[in-house]
């Protein structure tokens, strides 16, 4: 992505903050480590000062449209296919085409209860670039017995065209999940964000293929 087109999206993510009553640091581009990749996607992490837990983006080029992508992402009951350890997804009363309210579940290893998180998204589309913010909506829906609730997430998707047929995705994210230990931590942290990149990026190809 050219530093014009860098620059124009930034400013239009940037200018919609101050009606997300969410923290900037997520989208900031300042202060992010690398962490690992696999297969060119790339995994950072940083530290957020409201979470003990850092925050994860994982970033990649996709072979397909911005519009068969950004299907994959809203398509909420299709989690289960290529985000690892989802068990659930379900879109929620109210949601709307710009507005979305989702629950996803996670397993969890024994002794640990799976884990699930309640978001709304809010969808935004520029010309050659789809935003989809992540914000809390934990209250939502009542919780489920056995399920730990995720009390508090944030973060986005950033689908922007790289050239014809080609998209650079982002994803961020942080949240508290609840007490683990560390390589439990790692694995949703780091591992399970990969690997889905590259579980969606395989679906992508195996759609247009089918085409």
């Amino acid at each position: 992505m050219n530093s014009i087109k860098t620059l124009f999206f930034s400013s239009l993510i940037f200018s919609t903050l101050t009606s997300l009553s969410q923290s900037s640091e997520i989208i900031s581009e300042e202060g992010w480590e690398y962490v690992k990749s696999k297969n060119d996607v790339e995994v950072y992490s940083k530290k957020l000062t409201r979470y003990e837990i850092e925050a994860f983006k994982v970033t990649g080029l996709i072979e397909g449209s911005r519009e068969a992508v950004t299907d994959l992402i809203m398509d909420i009951e299709g989690f289960v296919d290529w985000y690892p350890n989802c068990t659930a997804g379900e879109v929620l009363d109210g949601s709307t085409e710009t507005e979305q309210f989702r629950r996803l579940e996670f397993k969890l290893p024994w002794p640990f209860d799976n884990r699930d998180v309640v978001n709304k998204l809010e969808v935004s589309s520029y010309p050659d670039s789809t935003w989809i913010q992540i914000i809390n909506a934990a209250d939502y829906v009542p919780q489920l017995k056995n399920v730990y609730r995720v009390g508090r997430t944030e973060g986005y998707w950033s689908i922007v065209e790289e050239k014809e047929d080609q998209i650079r995705l982002t994803y961020a994210a942080a949240g508290e999940p609840g007490g683990f230990p560390n390589w439990i931590v790692n694995m949703f942290l780091f591992d399970s964000p990969l690997e889905a990149i590259n579980n969606l990026r395989e679906i992508v190809k195996k759609r247009q293929v089918s085409e």
